[in-house]
């Protein structure tokens, strides 16, 4: 921003002095210029806008099929139904579906998908996927293992599991999309061409202003530019709502809200605060 800025200053100051009419460039090339770039810019923005609303609405599936899936685990359970206790493997599956959660979340951002994960499940568990490559479909696949143990030792039916089994592809279906997202990115061609037509509009607007007064000059200059560049940046911002941003999905509350969630439907008395917004950004 700040060379733009001086560089819209050096030519209105040269212009002060050596009238640059004689250099003045066609006004009418610099509008077409400027039709185009507005047009790819509108194009990436929205584009962008897709890919975030797109996370945001995939996490949203997130934490409702969470809740579906704990609620199943709950209410098919033979030992709930009849002791009405849940049992060990229900809560067990239950604290494994919390750290999937994390681990997706923390996984999308390229963190430590094991930060937190030994209390909700054990460590013994916890190095069985320190060997996959992916970790949150490790945990998905150890779920659909407890799920077909659960059917085999007849603690629920036939039809329970089917719809428990269509929980568990729904999540794997949010957690694909997610990866989706995260693994393509924006066509680095695209943004390097939308940037070099930018750079040549900033170059040559100013010469093609050279009859307006100096004041004028600097301002349309200026707000044509930098509206130019703001707009870019906006659409960088959004293209992945994955990468530790202010605008990004805020995936560690949504897992923290999950968690809270699940809790709660275990029947436990406590539980971990909500998360925060850290200087007004929620993560």
């Amino acid at each position: 921003m700040l060379p733009i800025i001086g560089y819209v200053l050096l030519v209105s100051w040269i212009d002060i002095a050596y009238h640059l009419e004689e250099y003045e460039f066609p006004i009418a090339i610099l509008g077409v210029l400027g039709t185009v770039i507005g047009l790819l810019l509108a194009f990436r923005t929205n584009s962008s806008y897709d890919r975030w609303w797109e996370a945001r609405t995939l996490w949203g599936a997130i934490v409702n099929d969470s809740r579906t899936w704990v609620r199943q685990l709950i209410a098919f359970s033979k030992t709930e139904n009849v002791s009405k206790e849940i049992s060990p493997t229900v809560q067990q599956m239950a604290f494994r579906h919390a750290a999937w959660c994390y681990a997706l979340s923390r996984n999308l951002r390229a963190g430590d998908p094991f930060i937190g994960m030994d209390e909700l499940i054990g460590r013994d568990e916890i190095d069985t996927y320190r060997t996959s490559n992916n970790v949150p479909n490790a945990i998905l696949h150890r779920q659909a293992i407890e799920l077909r143990r659960l059917r085999e030792q007849n603690q629920i039916e036939l039809y329970e599991f089917v719809e428990l089994e269509r929980t568990l592809t729904r999540l794997t279906n949010s957690m694909g999309g997610c990866e989706r997202i995260k693994n393509t990115p924006f066509p680095a061609l695209y943004s390097r061409m939308v940037h070099g037509l930018i750079y040549g509009f900033v170059l040559f607007l100013p010469f093609g202003l050279v009859q307006v007064p100096t004041p004028g000059l600097i301002f349309i200059s200026l707000s044509l530019s930098l509206g130019f560049l703001l707009v870019d940046h906006v659409a960088i911002y959004l293209q992945d709502p994955f990468s530790n941003r202010p605008s990004d999905t805020p995936t560690l509350a949504l897992s923290r809200t999950i968690e809270i969630n699940i809790r709660q439907m275990l029947g436990e008395t406590e539980w971990p605060d909500k998360l925060e917004p850290v200087d007004g950004v929620l993560y």
